[in-house]
């Protein structure tokens, strides 16, 4: 979301009319994440492309992200001594940036590799913009990681081809297939054997086993003001109704939502800060409890889906709740 805020304060377009309207936090564009529904995306992506009139804005904004915006992932990518172990890196590791995507990387005979990947379910994935995006950054990415401009063998993309594909055309230097219900890009072996130029093997092997050890527990935390306690135990009481609303609790503690907001910004938080605060120590409880499955535990913390629940696990330890239980178990 930060990238493609970025590029529209760039070309001139306030994107804070469309923050508005999607109920996205003020400084979306300093998050690390920000969630939304399936459906909500593939609208706000249409709205952004209305709002900056680029037809092709996921291409635009790959184009212009900076080093650094995917964290451990990308650095492990950056690290790795080829292409080929580029790609096989991320396949390995891309449910820590999206739990949702399933990735692959398959090798063939003449030594040629096929990065892959999708949503399952969901033969759109996450629309045209979002796709369009993410082939292009790897491409993109991957000539700075060789300084070589190379082209992949073949694109296929999970959504119909649009009216105009010739940007498409000039950035993969091939011709796309569309309608494919995944995302894929083909290389051929010379390109998969082009060395990464800042490749680091001691980086690498540090930055894996950080990737693959459980995040560490919540730092302590000192003793909460007694209003702030009582807001959390309001919310806790109101998890078993879905997403906490500020107006709910409010009504819990007989103040109204503009008082809550006011007494929780003088404890120096927010309300959103509260409810994250209360899932996130719950959800170390329950994931610690086998009798409950990770989809029970997002139910139980309030939540309508349960990638939106990986999602926020994920930017708390880095992991997803299955790996972090599964880890933990084993430790």
């Amino acid at each position: 979301m930060g990238p493609l805020l970025a590029y529209l304060r760039a070309t001139g377009h306030d994107p804070t009319p469309l923050v508005e309207r999607f109920g996205l936090p003020t400084n979306a564009g300093e998050l690390p994440e920000v969630t939304l529904p399936l459906a909500t995306l593939h609208a706000f992506l249409d709205a952004a492309e209305a709002l900056s009139g680029d037809a092709f804005l996921g291409l635009h904004v790959a184009q212009r992200v900076p080093r650094g915006n995917y964290g451990l992932v990308e650095y492990i990518a950056r690290a790795s001594p080829t292409v080929r172990d580029t790609f096989r890196a991320l396949a390995r590791y891309m449910a820590l940036l999206e739990p949702t995507w399933q990735a692959s990387f398959q090798d063939a005979p003449d030594g040629s590799g096929t990065f892959i990947y999708s949503i399952p379910g969901e033969p759109l994935a996450y629309g045209r913009h979002a796709s369009e995006y993410g082939l292009a950054l790897f491409v993109h990415v991957g000539r700075q990681l060789t300084a070589h401009t190379w082209k992949p063998r073949d694109v296929a993309f999970a959504h119909p081809a649009p009216s105009d594909i010739r940007p498409l055309v000039e950035h993969f230097g091939v011709t796309p297939a569309f309608g494919e219900g995944r995302n894929a890009l083909t290389l051929d072996a010379a390109t998969l054997a082009l060395r990464i130029v800042d490749a680091d093997p001691v980086l690498l092997s540090v930055l894996e086993r950080a990737a693959e050890v459980p995040g560490p527990p919540p730092p302590a935390e000192p003793p909460a003001p007694p209003f702030v306690r009582d807001v959390r135990d309001a919310v806790r009481s109101s998890l078993s109704d879905g997403a906490p609303q500020m107006g709910d609790v409010a009504k819990r503690l007989h103040v109204s939502p503009r008082t809550l907001q006011r007494r929780l910004t003088e404890a120096g938080t927010s309300f959103q800060d509260e409810v994250d605060a209360v899932r996130r120590e719950l959800a170390f409880e329950y994931l610690r409890n086998a009798q409950l499955g990770v989809s029970e535990v997002a139910f139980l913390l309030g939540y309508s889906e349960l990638s939106t629940f990986d999602r926020a696990f994920k930017r708390w330890t880095g992991l997803t709740p299955r790996v972090w239980r599964e880890q933990t178990e084993a430790g």
